[in-house]
């Protein structure tokens, strides 16, 4: 593993895309929702997943290996960071040129800023941006409303469109908050655990 070790990253991809490679020759695992996060080799032209057969010979655990991917991204990677007006509220927007932006949500406990008291709505629409608003009050579920159809629009035109799910962050779990959009018209479906979360609140 010695001549891979700085090479050696991660990236997120959409499920479809993972049929289309086979699951079989990837190593990775679930995310959470239809992304999956996929072992790679950042190459200085393209990033290429790693076959499984690779990963037998190198005697590490599939979470040693994707440490070693995000200390390896950190190191080598910057994603701007900045809080911006959204219609009446404030959203951290995480934008990069490269395909690690996403990256960033392994990163939280370094970046304790961008999560609220009881979480945060996480956005990773494609490789290039994460969309952030942590959650302090009822003021979230108007939040819901507006950028949900932004997150929907960023994953249409791309470039490397990842995922339209929202996905609620808190102590260290993502779990999925399920929408529809049909005719143009947003539903939507929160799990238990959020509505839960959400009769805790107070309005801001």
């Amino acid at each position: 593993m010695t001549k891979s070790k700085n090479i050696l990253a991660f990236v997120f991809i959409q499920n479809d895309y993972l049929a289309q490679i086979g699951k079989e020759n990837t190593i990775g695992k679930d995310f959470s929702g239809d992304i999956y996060a996929m072992v790679v080799y950042d190459l200085p032209d393209t990033v290429m997943n790693i076959q499984p057969a690779h990963f037998k010979v190198w005697n590490k655990t599939l979470d040693e290996v994707l440490e070693e991917g995000i200390k390896n991204i950190k190191s080598k990677y910057t994603s701007r960071i900045t809080q911006e007006k959204f219609g009446e509220f404030k959203i951290w927007f995480v934008n990069g040129d490269h395909f690690f932006a996403p990256n960033i949500v392994f990163d939280f406990h370094n970046q304790k800023h961008l999560i609220g008291s009881k979480g945060a709505l996480i956005g990773i629409p494609h490789r290039h941006s994460v969309i952030i608003y942590p959650i302090e009050n009822l003021e979230v579920v108007k939040v819901v409303n507006a950028i949900v159809p932004a997150i929907y629009g960023m994953n249409q035109e791309g470039p490397g469109s990842i995922s339209n799910n929202l996905f609620w962050y808190s102590n260290g779990q993502f779990e999925n908050l399920p929408y529809t959009i049909e005719n143009g018209k947003f539903q939507f479906h929160p799990t238990e655990n959020f509505v839960e979360i959400l009769n805790t609140l107070e309005i801001g």
